[in-house]
């Protein structure tokens, strides 16, 4: 039994000790960089959608908010994700409804009743009502590695970097990139409209992202000073090409 256990944990070492964990921020094109939050804003006259890629493979989370006084639509059938040539629809068959419900009668007494909401609606189309100054989040698509377009050894430096519980430096390889060279270039391309009467009155909107740094190494992302879970700059996948 001691001879499994020893050769358990041996094995779990190893396995430990050939993990990559990548670690990657993210810059914009035409978009406002928040500083604290990492955040990347887009805005105009009429609305605001704030993009944050935290947690890992990137996932895409949209807060889109109405500045009008006027609903606004969002048509995910006609939005996506792009990168090169190739384009992901945000359209969903289904929409996740949560909430609370309060209620009042009143009779011999005054009677108050609270109720909590979560359903699955089937919507007929992909689109997104936004009343007027109000606003709506949407997570959509995760990036996956297989995204990323191969990066060369050559392109990283060895270096030590600061660690979160107080040792002198951990083990780490960086790669910094720009927008003419960076290993993942995406767009996202987002749909909405007004109505004038029965007519839609459409808008597109596109921003453009890429990775800007990556970081490789064997140490888990939480051992890192620079580490800030949340950050809407910063996600990341396991391995590495």
């Amino acid at each position: 039994m001691k001879k499994l256990l020893i050769i358990s944990l041996s094995a779990m070492a190893m396995f430990s000790a050939c993990s990559t964990y990548q670690m990657n921020t993210v810059s914009s094109t035409n978009t406002q960089h928040d500083d604290k939050t990492g955040e990347f804003k887009f805005e105009n006259d009429s609305i605001r959608i704030v993009y944050s890629f935290a947690g890992e493979n990137a996932p895409i989370h949209m807060n889109i908010y109405n500045k009008l006084n006027e609903p606004v639509y969002v048509d995910w059938e006609r939005s996506a994700l792009i990168t090169g040539e190739r384009s992901y629809s945000y359209a969903d068959e289904t929409v996740q409804i949560s909430g609370d419900a309060t209620s009042t009668s009143i009779g011999r007494g005054l009677t108050f009743s609270n109720s909590s909401i979560n359903a699955q609606a089937t919507l007929p189309k992909n689109v997104a009502f936004i009343p007027p100054h109000t606003q709506i989040s949407k997570t959509a698509s995760k990036i996956n590695g297989h995204f990323f377009q191969y990066i060369s050894d050559s392109a990283f430096v060895k270096t030590k970097l600061v660690s979160s519980f107080g040792a002198t430096g951990l083990n780490a390889k960086v790669a910094q990139f720009d927008k003419a060279n960076t290993p993942l270039f995406f767009k996202n391309y987002l749909t909405v409209y007004t109505l004038n009467g029965n007519t839609p009155k459409l808008a597109t909107y596109q921003n453009d992202f890429y990775v800007s740094k990556v970081v490789r190494s064997s140490q888990s992302p939480e051992n890192f000073e620079f580490y800030q879970g949340g950050r809407g700059d910063f996600f990341t996948n396991s391995g590495g090409n």
